[in-house]
């Protein structure tokens, strides 16, 4: 109801405005500086004119003297107008609300209390707000509201303006340490017909043109990087968005952010030195510091990382030595003696990968490289020389989750076309989750593909932590919600 009332009085002001020949919603606004540079810059542009535009936070003073607080991108600054200066639309001041746009012109000057503002001389209608903001300009404190109306949480919540603009230096400063490194950026598709790369669900669409059902991404084209590199390309790298049909929780979402990159003729041990140089360089260019607090906890992400193999892990944490149950009946029957919840439908990597998630992952909390996981788990990594049974593949994981996961890949051809077949297999039995299998990349392989090392970035799951947010919608400019209604 009071909104209501609210509401009504800004259409009235919206009536007024247009009666006295003023557009309230003109195409363009001048400026010649921004809000924060009249404090910041005060002894360079004390009395010189300037002309700011800005949303109005704040208006109070009566009579012939009135305080307008203006923010813009940059922060906020206060307008001081004056009967005297403004005879001719002084009036229309009772026309502007909190919310609306305006543009003002006038002098840098310093108020009797000593604060920096613009004593105003002309001022513009730039826009008029139709709904006041919620709760008196504080911020907004309901989680639900401020996930639905993230453009009211953004205006309202400097926190969590920040939080985007940090997941933008991350992704700026991977962009810019790749790129010095000699890797190139490329762009491969997000609709697919055959959605591999990746153990996930895909989302599933219909190609008109073309009368055929496609797929979104599910990785960020690691299947079309690798093919480039048979074409003759040595480093790739591309920054994007991949989309899986799974759950959400606070560090997964439908869609999320990743950036992979592709290494000729290195293997999954030079991926590990090259990300103990990045990943640490990255939080100190963000933070200030190698070492962090997220969630009241200090992480140290100073190098070296502590580096443990997935059987150690699984033993120490979780009771369990994955060697001693070679299939996945026996394997099952195990954990159902744990009362695990076996999925009935999961390949045998499924199973160790589900367990290891539930209980040994959450109690990996600082940086740690993880190595030597059980070939069931990754199809397209390659076989360790060692151990048959185990593959080339690194994961660097910190407060339980995983940020980083690479490997030597799989670069021949008929080993890559017989995991795909198991693969195929459990996909023929339920396993929405198994990896598709992709003929035309096995093709391309036939052709010849050098030794590459590759790896993936959760780039929203970084900037989780590095922004210290408890989930991952924090990061994310528009989390997807279920509709009100």
């Amino acid at each position: 109801m009071a909104e209501d009332i609210f509401i009504k009085q800004r259409k009235e002001n919206l009536k007024k405005l247009v009666e006295a020949g003023i557009d309230p919603y003109p195409a363009k606004g001048e400026r010649t500086h921004f809000c924060s540079q009249i404090k910041d810059e005060y002894k360079k542009l004390s009395g010189k004119r300037v002309t700011i535009v800005g949303r109005v936070m704040t208006k109070r003073g009566h009579g012939k003297i009135l305080f307008v607080n203006l923010q813009d991108v940059s922060g906020q600054t206060q307008s001081f107008f004056r009967f005297d200066n403004l005879e001719k639309n002084y009036s229309l001041l009772k026309c502007v609300d909190m919310g609306d746009f305006i543009q003002v012109t006038g002098k840098v000057f310093k108020t009797k209390a000593g604060e920096e503002s613009v004593e105003v001389t002309e001022w513009k209608f730039l826009s008029k707000a139709m709904k006041p903001l919620p709760e008196k300009w504080h911020g907004l404190k309901d989680v639900e509201t401020r996930y639905r109306k993230r453009y009211l949480d953004f205006l309202t919540n400097e926190e969590s303006r920040d939080k985007i603009i940090t997941k933008s230096k991350i992704i700026d400063f991977i962009r810019s340490y790749l790129k010095n490194d000699g890797f190139q950026e490329v762009s491969t598709p997000y609709l697919e017909l055959t959605p591999s790369g990746a153990a996930a669900k895909p989302f599933k669409t219909h190609l008109n043109a073309y009368s055929m059902d496609m797929y979104m991404r599910i990785c960020i084209g690691e299947l079309w990087q690798k093919m480039m590199i048979v074409g003759g390309f040595e480093k790739t790298f591309e920054i994007g968005r991949a989309f899986r049909n799974e759950g959400v929780d606070k560090s997964h979402n439908p869609e999320f952010l990743m950036c992979e990159f592709y290494w000729s003729y290195a293997d999954y041990k030079d991926l590990m030195k090259f990300l103990e140089k990045m990943i640490p360089n990255l939080v100190k260019e963000i933070s200030g510091s190698y070492t962090i607090t997220y969630q009241g906890k200090k992480l140290n992400f100073k190098p070296p990382f502590t580096v443990v193999t997935f059987r150690e892990v699984m033993k120490k944490y979780a009771n369990i030595d994955i060697d001693k149950f070679e299939t996945k009946e026996k394997l099952a029957a195990e954990l159902k003696k744990r009362d695990f919840k076996v999925d009935p439908k999961a390949g045998r990597g499924k199973l160790i990968d589900d367990y290891y998630k539930e209980a040994a992952r959450p109690k990996l909390v600082q940086p740690t490289f993880l190595i030597d996981h059980p070939i069931d788990v990754s199809p397209l990594a390659k076989r360790s020389t060692s151990n048959h049974d185990k593959v080339q593949q690194v994961q660097l994981l910190v407060w339980g989750e995983e940020l980083c996961k690479g490997y030597s890949e799989l670069n021949n051809p008929q080993d890559q076309r017989e995991r795909f077949a198991e693969q195929k297999k459990l996909l023929s039995k339920g396993d929405e989750e198994a990896m598709r299998a992709d003929d035309y990349f096995v093709e391309a392989m036939e052709y010849g593909m050098p030794p590459i090392a590759g790896n993936g970035i959760g780039i929203e799951r970084l900037a989780t932590i590095l922004t210290d947010s408890a989930v991952m919608r924090e990061v994310i400019t528009f989390p997807i919600m279920k509709p009100e209604k």
